[in-house]
């Protein structure tokens, strides 16, 4: 195993003034060997499994494997799954996901440092009994000449050989870390997504509003923002089913997603509601593009699933605000929520925004 390989007195020494990455760098490599040890797969989601487990960031994660364990002898493929969605999940603790994805993003900054200083030395090691093999003729009588230069010789054979096993160890590492990379970033994506609509969520919302709100604050660039939300939504789930109103919303998403720009972002706030930032956008061009929204969701009729010839057919109203100098968050949304209200109490269906009435 890699982990085995790397795991040497000479690496432990290169991090003595590093503690912390010690720890990390140990726990990495319990956790290799237990991926070993019960042959579970080496998938980053496993690892991160493991890992928590030797470092002990999750008592509860813990116990629930030494019970597997003892009862099995092992981890089923079930049984990973069922505490990877426990630990890593939405479903899991917040706390518990931050710990997980800390650690081994430690270890892996850990790791990378363990592959760099490990290749350079091993490098400069090699070259050095090469560079005395070079020097050594013109210093000794003939004899002892040729017995040092054997004794080189072998000894930077053997250096040279252990060198590239290490060397191809390390490239087995670098490939699995950079998996895990990909892996902690496909779970920090979908942290931040919808998972009906899949459009950004209003966690990613709220992160990227204040943002925006800073970089127009100090760029001095327009920013505006659209809240949106679903005219008579409840009245589509009574008639139809949840499950229809769910399409309702996808189908929603779909059509302000396909509409705006690059540079734009569309959020599902909560419900029926939704959120969507314009960044260096006028008020007028912020509206006209809702209008055409609206349109288009407006004449994007619905079929019903099991009801021939049925289909729903169903509207949204828009308020938008611009931001001022000097304005937070809060008061950004309060106004798109206000010009919202406002478009509702007008009779629903339409866009309303400061200057457009």
């Amino acid at each position: 195993m890699q982990a085995d390989l790397i795991d040497t007195k000479e690496a432990e020494d290169q991090m003595a003034d590093r503690p912390d990455s010690i720890e990390i760098y140990q726990n990495a490599g319990k956790a290799f060997g237990l991926i070993e040890r019960y042959r579970t797969p080496p998938f980053p989601g496993t690892y991160a499994l493991w890992y928590a487990y030797v470092s002990g960031t999750d008592p509860e994660l813990a116990r629930r494997v030494d019970e597997f364990l003892l009862k099995n002898g092992g981890l089923t493929p079930y049984d990973i799954s069922q505490l990877e969605q426990g630990m890593l999940s939405p479903g899991g603790t917040e706390e518990s996901t931050g710990n997980v994805t800390r650690a081994v993003e430690k270890e892996i900054e850990s790791v990378l440092r363990v592959i760099r200083d490990g290749a350079t030395q091993s490098d400069s090691f090699r070259e050095t009994l090469s560079d005395v093999q070079d020097r050594l003729p013109g210093s000794a009588s003939l004899e002892d000449v040729s017995a040092i230069v054997a004794n080189l010789a072998e000894e930077n054979k053997r250096m040279s050989e252990a060198t590239q096993q290490l060397n191809s160890s390390l490239m087995a590492s670098q490939a699995q870390i950079h998996v895990l990379n990909t892996e902690l970033a496909e779970i920090q994506k979908a942290s931040l997504l919808d998972p009906l609509t899949d459009v950004w969520n209003r966690r990613a919302f709220d992160q990227r509003i204040q943002q925006d709100v800073s970089d127009a604050e100090q760029d001095g660039t327009n920013l505006c923002i659209a809240m949106a939300d679903l005219d008579h939504f409840k009245e589509v789930n009574d008639t139809f089913g949840h499950q229809h109103g769910d399409e309702v919303l996808k189908q929603f998403a779909a059509i302000v997603e396909k509409n705006i720009k690059g540079q734009d972002m569309v959020a599902r706030y909560g419900g029926d509601e939704f959120a969507i930032i314009f960044p260096r956008t006028t008020v007028l061009s912020a509206y006209n593009l809702l209008v055409r929204i609206k349109h288009s969701f407006e004449e994007a009729k619905l079929a019903v699933t099991g009801r021939e010839s049925a289909a729903s057919a169903v509207m949204a109203s828009f308020g938008v605000a611009r931001f001022s100098p000097g304005m937070t968050v809060q008061e950004l949304v309060g106004q798109a929520d206000s010009y919202l209200y406002q478009a509702k109490a007008a009779g629903r269906n339409r866009v309303m925004a400061i200057g457009f009435d």
